[in-house]
């Protein structure tokens, strides 16, 4: 039996400053029997609250609509800024510095002691992301409606990486929500870390890289040609060099159309191809031995294998599920097939070090400290010494390349680009000296 009615604010205590909300309630001992209420509050949490404390169970709460034709919210939504001034917001993008900045914020203020309800409310005034901060008021209704926090997150998969679902679960279920937060946190910090420092030391190299093709493209199809026309007018006996440059040039302009369409297939068969779990493994697998790249690729992985274990088992995670989640972070197909069959192994009881020694896809130093850490009973400080070792690998490695990648570029720029220019004025110089 539905019914409306109107729930004003007792006499002796102070009117609410906020708007009214239709709630669909219940009373607990009749749960067949539906109300439509109105109740006047400063916010949903609020108003949840007031008609909890009366008895009733919350079936749904929402806003009333505003009037179509409110021309300073038809402005405030196509700009994409909302009414209390947060910047705008055109790609509906969250960077993970935010996402760290509010796990920190959101684990200080439940350590405080500060409700989750109340805690979210206070982030969400101070981000200044306008669909940033959509999302945490969306996150604050659903959970006031009744459900988890983890639960909500859930709907956001793209805004907050599914290790953040499964720790925030952990936390609720142990009690310990704020240290889970912490130690999110610090995973995603050193996980950009380690990306930052690896998207730098490739940054210059792939800059030049992209030059020298860029260069050589415009010399052989534009340069070249007027060359080589020039030539041609004039009769003149070529050197072997002037005529392998104008046969690639040549060559080039006349099947451009293959090469770049050749190009773009197998680009696009690469990316369609990696999508297959056994082709995926195989180029996964031949990544690893690629000479002086399969390291790095291989220290990168032991380092988001680490780093990620240790933080759950920190958190209280099981070693079953944190083996599934930490396989899953490694990015590499090759390497997370042979952890599953190492989880099923430790499943069975078999130790974690020893199992993953076997498989031989982790270098022998790292899987006999694990070996050492479960020992000694601190297997997660053994995972964190681990993660901190391998990155001081990867950050020496990475030096050491960038070091040695960026002369040999510019020797190889200059040499390619001087053979082009070169072998077009190696006619006009012995023609001039009387050797043509």
């Amino acid at each position: 039996m539905n019914e409306s009615n109107r729930l004003s604010p007792q006499p002796n205590r102070t009117r609410d400053p906020g708007v009214l909300f239709e709630c669909k309630v219940r009373l607990r001992d009749l749960p067949n029997q539906v109300k439509t209420l109105t109740l006047e509050a400063s916010s949903k949490e609020i108003a949840v609250q007031k008609l909890i404390a009366q008895g009733y169970m919350v079936v749904g709460i929402a806003e009333p609509k505003k009037k179509k034709g409110d021309l300073k919210d038809l402005f405030s939504k196509g700009s994409g800024r909302s009414s209390e001034g947060s910047s705008f917001s055109f790609f509906n993008r969250v960077t993970t510095r935010e996402v760290i900045f509010f796990a920190v914020q959101l684990a200080t203020l439940l350590k405080a002691g500060i409700p989750l309800l109340r805690g979210l409310e206070i982030i969400e005034k101070g981000i200044v992301n306008a669909f940033f901060k959509r999302v945490i008021k969306d996150l604050r209704k659903k959970v006031a409606e009744g459900s988890t926090f983890s639960k909500a997150l859930r709907s956001y998969s793209k805004v907050f990486p599914w290790i953040w679902v499964n720790l925030v679960e952990v936390g609720e279920t142990t009690g310990k929500l704020p240290e889970c937060l912490e130690e999110i946190a610090h995973y995603q910090e050193s996980a950009a870390r380690i990306k930052s420092k690896v998207i730098t030391a490739f940054f210059y190299p792939g800059v030049l890289t992209v030059v020298v093709i860029s260069a050589m493209t415009f010399l052989l199809l534009v340069i070249v040609p007027k060359f080589s026309a020039i030539f041609i007018a004039q009769n003149m006996k070529l050197p072997v060099l002037t005529q392998i440059v104008i046969e690639v040039s040549n060559l080039l302009r006349t099947q451009f159309p293959w090469v770049v369409g050749c190009v773009a297939a197998g680009i696009i068969a690469w990316i369609y191809t990696s999508k297959v779990p056994p082709i995926k493994m195989a180029y996964d697998l031949m990544a690893l031995g690629v000479p002086l790249f399969g390291p790095i690729l291989l220290q990168v992985a032991v380092v988001r294998f680490t780093r990620s274990l240790g933080t759950l088992l920190h958190s209280g995670v099981q070693i079953l599920q944190a083996l599934e989640i930490s396989g899953r972070l490694v990015e590499n197909q090759y390497l997370q097939s042979g952890i599953k069959k190492t989880a099923q192994q430790v499943k069975s009881g078999q130790g974690l070090g020893v199992q993953l020694e076997a498989q031989k896809i982790f270098p022998v130093f790292m899987t006999q400290l694990i070996t050492v850490g479960e020992e000694s009973g601190q297997l997660d400080r053994f995972f964190d010494l681990l993660s901190r070792y391998y990155e001081e690998q990867v950050d020496t490695f990475l030096a050491r390349l960038t070091t040695l990648m960026e002369p040999f570029l510019l020797v190889f720029m200059g040499g390619v680009i001087g053979t082009i220019v070169i072998s077009m004025f190696l006619p006009i110089v012995m023609l001039s000296t009387g050797g043509g």
